[in-house]
């Protein structure tokens, strides 16, 4: 798929963690997956249609640096106390958590998202 984007509530998230800590280090930043996740089931793959045509990455990585002021402890525990509707699951630091229960499990995919929190979006026409 050659046109994609990153679900719209994802990049306002991106925008809003980047007003908070501008100076913050990107470098786990990410949206499209790389190889190794084109071979999987990942929402890192444009594997969701928009209304446009255009795929849609339903899943962004945010890159932990506190001493920059993007502290993923503190943005996933912000994220998990307010409930939005639109979070499918939230991976950080070797655990992951969904709703409806919010309640964090042990994590053990190959990648233990401890440089970066992940955060994907359900999968709903009013997120692209």
């Amino acid at each position: 798929m050659s046109q994609w984007r990153v679900a719209k509530s994802l990049e306002l998230l991106l925008n809003q963690i980047n007003k908070l800590a501008p100076g913050r280090d990107k470098s786990s930043d990410g949206g499209i997956g790389d190889a190794a996740h084109a071979s999987n089931k990942s929402d890192h793959n444009p594997w969701v249609m928009g209304a446009d045509g255009i795929g849609v990455v339903t899943a962004r990585d945010f890159t932990h640096d506190p001493h920059k002021g993007c502290d993923c402890s503190h943005l996933v525990q912000s994220l998990i106390s307010s409930r939005d509707p639109r979070i499918k699951y939230i991976i950080w630091n070797y655990q992951i958590v969904s709703p409806p229960d919010w309640v964090w499990r042990p994590y053990s995919g190959s990648n233990p998202h401890n440089h970066h929190a992940h955060v994907s979006v359900k999968n709903s026409p009013w997120l692209y």
